[in-house]
């Protein structure tokens, strides 16, 4: 059966251990067969910096095989199953490309940049997130939950794509809608 999986890389700046979360796409035998990313690039040459920086531009990448995946990082499956990962893994990559559609600016700390707002406004478009805001974007267009994992990872609270859209991106794929919770 085909997985996928959300993992979590950690690394230490002086005292403080952040994280990056990504996903990865196992086959029926449990080998990787490929990584989806939210990185941080240069904006003029495109090449991937290990840490971002304001000034830097937020893209997505699939790596096929593992990239950034280590043994003895934390991960949870999100997807397992004889069918659906194929579709799912597509879904994440229709984000994946509205993401990089629309030269995000990086956000280290992963907010959207656009300030205190009048809650009453229409919310204005995201310009700005960072390597866990582009992993929930996947993740939701995936129509998956993603779970707590053990490092806090700023930047998934950040929707970077609205919510018309990543509903056409679930039906595009044949992903049921997610049901909709309350109190009544």
């Amino acid at each position: 059966m085909s997985s996928i999986a959300l993992r979590q890389h950690t690394f230490d700046v002086g005292p403080f251990t952040f994280a990056h979360n990504f996903l990865v796409l196992y086959d029926g035998e449990g080998n990787v067969v490929a990584e989806l990313h939210g990185l941080a690039t240069d904006p003029v040459t495109g090449a991937i910096r290990p840490i971002g920086r304001s000034s830097d531009y937020l893209r997505a990448f699939e790596f096929p095989g593992k990239r950034y995946w280590n043994e003895g990082q934390s991960e949870k499956t999100l997807w397992e199953g004889p069918d659906g990962a194929m579709e799912r893994w597509q879904a994440a990559k229709d984000a994946y490309n509205q993401i990089n559609s629309r030269n995000l600016t990086y956000n280290p700390w992963g907010s959207d940049l656009n300030g205190p707002r009048d809650w009453d406004a229409p919310v204005p478009p995201v310009i700005a997130g960072n390597s866990n805001s582009a992993n929930r974007a996947f993740v939701d267009a995936m129509g998956l939950r993603a779970p707590s994992m053990p490092t806090m990872a700023p930047g998934t609270e950040t929707q970077l794509l609205p919510q018309n859209l990543i509903d056409q991106i679930r039906q595009n794929n044949g992903i049921p809608p997610l049901p909709k919770g309350g109190l009544f």
